[in-house]
């Protein structure tokens, strides 16, 4: 199961509840498709860099959902539509990457075996 981050920026004159309205939307969305939200944070009023559609603050929230079939595409379709979504944008979750290499163990390290060179008497290798 894919799962994707979405980010939106809604109008900052929103109430509360106009805020919970319009997650409440986003998660119909992603139920009709088969799709859940898995969470949901309110990262709240902030300045943006540019003007988007004449607001220089906007709202922020960040919800984590399961994707199943064409719940993105619907997704973007809303954001065009919905007038107090000033932003939408929708990330593919990716996994953390595994190491290249594997880390030795400390038996490993120990075990293995190290020439070294000694001196001896004047200056002498062996």
């Amino acid at each position: 199961m894919n799962q994707h981050e979405v980010i939106i920026i809604l109008d900052p004159a929103l109430t509360e509840d106009g805020v919970e309205t319009e997650i409440s939307g986003l998660r119909a969305i992603a139920a009709k498709k088969g799709g859940e939200v898995l969470e949901v944070q309110k990262w709240g009023k902030k300045r943006l860099a540019y003007e988007v559609k004449k607001r220089r603050e906007g709202q922020y929230v960040m919800m984590k959902v399961g994707d199943m079939g064409g719940v993105v595409a619907d997704l973007e379709r809303h954001f065009r539509i919905t007038e107090a979504i000033l932003k939408g944008m929708v990330f593919r979750a990716e996994e953390p990457r595994r190491r290249r290499f594997k880390a030795k163990s400390q038996a490993t390290i120990e075990s293995s075996t190290v020439t070294t060179t000694q001196e001896v008497g004047d200056g002498e290798l062996q």
